[in-house]
């Protein structure tokens, strides 16, 4: 059994896609602007305001990593501290 496929161009889409193709050939085709994203826009203003934020507490956050750990290894090398 195959489906019965409709004859009438307006139910297929043919007529749509015919009055297209005629339009791009003859040049009558308008063609949309551009509109600018408002989501980039905010996503553009959101990482302008945060950046200088995260690029501070990365530094603040290396810099307590390198502290413990210079504590650390002055603590652990130095033979004061034992748990016996």
């Amino acid at each position: 059994m195959s489906a019965a496929r409709r004859q009438k161009s307006h139910e297929t889409g043919d007529a749509k896609m015919k009055a297209a193709a005629i339009r791009s050939v003859h040049g009558h085709e308008k063609t949309a602007a551009a509109v600018p994203s408002p989501a980039k826009e905010l996503q553009a203003q959101l990482e302008a305001h945060y950046q200088p934020f995260s690029k501070r507490m990365s530094v603040i956050l290396i810099s307590v990593m390198v502290a413990f750990a210079f504590i650390g290894g002055w603590i652990g090398g130095s033979g004061a501290i034992s748990i016996v």
